[in-house]
């Protein structure tokens, strides 16, 4: 059966004012697999261990690639009532993607509803990032394509008036990005919240042009503020312009994280050490700081850059717990299967470890973000692999001898009708029940060509240990 690669791992189609400009990322993917293929000698793979009992996920919503949308890329978002919320790439009515919302019912049954669907014009189009929700109950987030200028949005959704029986949400576009050395292009991530009420998030290309880049004459990408400035108007500010090199990555896929602090963390898919990976870099991950009394310039600290023997290619964001970060990366680690990687506090210092590596039959290109349950378990999913070849849920559970691995439920994308091929990773309700999307499966009989339009998935807690 064909596997349809998605669209934040390869190719976003970015309209530019004087044409389209296709976002190939495949050669840099190809080229940076054949140099760490090529470099590592892979040991033999453990074979995964299993919690038990292993129940199969219960489907919340299958995708038909119709008004309902398809391919969702993200991961989910739950509000106080315990609704979920996401986002499909492309779909609905105009084919630009979706917002959707999964109420809880009786008996597990849940209500699917679209509260907005892009034109892919000035509205926005394309969107690869999660909601995040304000005090008031609004959403906000980017689309990585349309807008005034064809380059992507940040946009807010306004619930309907209580009572109203419409499910539609209110959609404004609070900044279109315009691209070019001053200004970023194509977010693929989520924005985040500061205390104050600012938005910060990440482009995937604009500001400095490089060599490097998957793009050279497009940038490398962009860290932005928006600030509200009255009477519903919103500012953009550049706090940061990647150089994918001297230190710095490019191309960053995902959004960013806060702390108590304010100070900003996040991922970039390439860049760092121009030697490895092809030429194009491994990845890097980076900090941000709010500037010091006096100051107007943050201050960018790189924490990493990954060589493949480490890590390579991170695609999701990073997840805060207990004053540490952890992140995925698609390859690298000991069998060059992937990672999951945290960064704790070491006399002031951040240091860098390696939580766990796949070995392929556990998982494979762990892409999206993760999630911790009230114990201290790690939960996340995998793009490929497993049983399968077609995703894992894993479970990693902390000891003294490090983390053991658990893993939780293959995806088979024949004859399960459960999905296949996660990429937004994990959420976790207050009774640990595991929430995800995955990129296809679900019914064969839409997304020709048979691959499915993806579904909304639940593993009960039962499942896990």
């Amino acid at each position: 059966m064909p596997r349809r690669t998605p669209i934040s791992a390869v190719a976003i189609k970015l309209a530019f004012s004087q044409g389209v400009i296709a976002f190939m990322k495949s050669a840099i993917i190809a080229a940076s697999i054949a140099v760490l293929l090529l470099t590592f000698a892979l040991p033999f793979a453990p074979q995964p261990s299993f919690a038990a009992p292993l129940t199969a996920p219960t489907v919340l919503h299958t995708f038909t690639g119709g008004k309902d949308g398809s391919y969702p890329d993200s991961n989910l978002t739950a509000d106080a009532a315990g609704n979920l919320y996401g986002t499909t790439q492309i779909g609905g009515a105009d084919g630009a993607g979706t917002v959707f919302e999964l109420s809880p019912g009786p008996n597990d049954k849940w209500q699917f509803s679209v509260i907005y669907t892009f034109t892919g014009g000035t509205d926005g189009g394309n969107p690869l990032g999660s909601l995040v929700f304000d005090a008031a109950g609004n959403a906000y987030s980017t689309t990585s394509s349309g807008g005034a200028n064809g380059l992507g949005v940040v946009f807010e959704l306004t619930p309907p008036p209580q009572g109203a029986p419409a499910k539609t949400w209110t959609e404004s576009v609070l900044y279109s990005f315009q691209g070019g050395s001053n200004d970023g292009a194509a977010p693929f991530g989520n924005v985040v919240f500061d205390s104050a009420g600012n938005l910060y998030g990440t482009t995937s290309i604009g500001g400095l042009t490089h060599l490097g880049c998957a793009l050279p004459a497009k940038g490398c990408g962009t860290i932005f503020e928006l600030s509200p400035s009255g009477a519903g108007s919103w500012s953009e500010r550049i706090l940061h312009r990647f150089r994918d090199a001297f230190g710095e990555g490019a191309a960053p896929r995902a959004g960013l994280v806060i702390d108590a602090l304010g100070n900003l963390y996040g991922t970039t898919y390439d860049g760092g050490n121009n030697d490895e990976c092809g030429g194009y870099g491994c990845g890097t991950v980076f900090e941000l700081l709010p500037p010091a009394a006096g100051k107007k310039h943050w201050i960018f600290k790189n924490l990493i850059d990954f060589n493949g023997a480490d890590a390579a290619l991170p695609a999701g964001g990073l997840t805060l717990n207990a004053g540490a970060l952890y992140g995925t990366t698609n390859y690298g680690g000991a069998y060059n299967k992937g990672v999951v990687f945290s960064f704790t506090q070491d006399s002031g210092r951040w240091k860098f470890s390696t939580v766990y590596s796949f070995n392929g039959l556990d998982g494979l290109q762990p892409s999206g973000n993760l999630a911790f349950d009230s114990n201290g378990n790690l939960y996340g999913a995998t793009y490929e692999g497993g049983a399968n070849d077609w995703g894992s849920i894993f479970q990693l559970v902390p000891g003294e001898s490090g983390w053991t691995e658990n893993l939780l439920y293959s995806f088979a994308v024949s004859g399960k009708g459960a999905g296949a091929n996660p990429l937004g990773g994990v959420i976790l309700d207050s009774a640990d029940n595991i929430y995800l999307t995955t990129n296809q499966g679900g019914s064969l009989k839409y997304c020709q060509p048979n691959s499915g339009c993806g579904v909304v998935v639940k593993l009960s807690a039962a499942g896990t240990q």
